[in-house]
């Protein structure tokens, strides 16, 4: 299954440097033809890096494999992506005694919260405009990468995975809806990613307003909104209104204010 993505994620010559290691390659594959459970997969998967000198420097390369996996395998496999990743999460702590301080994880204890995980990944995502302003990629593609980028962050948000965590979605929808957007394609790429989250972490953002939840990414000053620094019902209440009134835009754009609506 998917043999030509995985032999492009491995190294030609097996040198680890260059590509994900052979075991961890076999393990994600043997669990996405569903040989193996996800305690079974995450077991196998982290084999490497706790049998390794530099665990620390050496989980980039996990994290940057199950991160292309997440953005590039078939949409219908997200679901067994996440379990592994919640299972790898679920791990005891491995004991390194005989690894230099050095080179442990810098960013917390494996494998809980999966340290570095999350800002590796916010590295992976960051390209994309750059690429359509250069006529290196369609509106169209730059709006589906968008889509799942948005789609996995708020699985992993809402299944608290990974450090990613609402704060996410909080700068996508306000970026999005509290400040005025005068590229197109911006525009619609930043509506059809606050839609997702509005869609699949809705019940996060109105926990959010429930008890006024403070965010950095809340604090921002954005020309469109004039209210608190918080998360509010009447700060949902003119998400909602600028939804309703990006209807008017027509296109992919009323599309994902409509998906929104119906899900506020």
């Amino acid at each position: 299954m998917y043999d030509e993505w995985f032999q492009y994620e491995l190294a030609p010559d097996g040198n680890v440097e260059d590509g994900v290691h052979p075991e961890e390659a076999r393990a994600l594959q043997s669990f996405l033809e569903e040989q193996s459970t996800p305690y079974e997969a995450a077991t196998a998967i982290t084999k490497p890096i706790e049998r390794s000198q530099t665990p620390g420097p050496d989980l980039a390369r996990l994290w940057g494999f199950l991160v292309d996996a997440l953005l590039q395998l078939p949409p219908e496999l997200l679901g067994l992506l996440f379990d592994l990743l919640q299972a790898i999460e679920n791990l005891p702590a491995p004991d390194f005694p005989t690894v230099k301080p050095q080179y442990l994880p810098d960013e917390g204890e494996l494998w809980h919260t999966l340290p570095g995980f999350g800002h590796l990944y916010a590295d992976e995502c960051k390209w994309g405009h750059d690429d359509y302003q250069n006529k290196a990629m369609s509106l169209v593609a730059l709006r589906t990468r968008q889509l799942r980028k948005a789609y996995v962050e708020a699985q992993l948000a809402v299944r608290g995975i990974g450090g990613i965590d609402i704060t996410w979605g909080y700068e996508c929808v306000a970026d999005a809806l509290e400040r005025p957007i005068h590229d197109s394609a911006t525009l619609d790429t930043e509506i059809s990613a606050a839609a997702v989250w509005i869609d699949v972490a809705g019940i996060l953002f109105r926990a959010g307003a429930k008890k006024n939840e403070e965010c950095w990414a809340l604090e921002l000053h954005r020309e469109l909104w004039k209210g608190g620094d918080t998360m509010t019902w009447e700060r949902w209440c003119f998400w909602k209104s600028r939804f309703e009134e990006l209807k008017g835009m027509g296109g992919s754009i009323a599309d994902a204010a409509e998906k929104a609506l119906e899900s506020m």
